[in-house]
């Protein structure tokens, strides 16, 4: 009697044991909750975005502040996307340990892709600046710099609209 009962706790432990992995197996192999409908378009970046950021840039100067050959930096911006790969205008007030505050203007071009991953480029008054993004939802956006020398990344966030921004 002890024998057969060794046996069917081994049975027991098997059966248990398969179905974890085929219930593992699904579960890896479905999107997650929600998932399954999420594809994004150049038309899910659309209005008014706002973000602000910490970070270092580098830099040739070496003053009070820097880390090596890079100087920290803040940033505080806005851009309008208009939902079909065109960033209308970006307006950005930097601070840098090396040379203090200054204001940069642009426009600039965005993909999007179905995965809610994409990229940006901002044509600015300093020269261009590109990013690596991943799509949260239509208001919430992570971001990392791709430039090189440039260590920063933050989230942008979709503006409200109010009576005076509605067209």
């Amino acid at each position: 009697m002890k024998k057969l009962r060794t046996e069917n706790w081994k049975s027991v432990a098997l059966v248990v044991v398969f179905i974890g992995l085929a219930a593992m197996s699904s579960a890896n192999a479905s999107p997650l909750p929600g998932d399954e409908n999420l594809v994004c378009t150049n038309a899910t970046l659309h209005g008014t975005y706002q973000w602000n950021i910490t970070g270092y840039i580098q830099t040739t100067t070496q003053n009070g502040g820097n880390i090596g050959d890079f100087a920290p930096i803040v940033e505080a911006s806005y851009a309008v996307f208009d939902g079909h790969g065109t960033i209308t205008k970006l307006v950005s007030t930097d601070n840098f340990s090396s040379g203090g505050s200054f204001t940069v203007t642009g426009t600039g071009t965005y993909i999007v892709n179905p995965d809610c991953s994409g990229s940006l480029t901002f044509n600015t008054s300093v020269g261009t600046i590109n990013r690596h993004l991943e799509i949260l939802d239509g208001e919430t956006v992570d971001f990392v710099h791709t430039d090189t020398g440039v260590i920063i990344a933050g989230t942008m966030k979709k503006r409200k609209e109010t009576k005076e921004t509605q067209h």
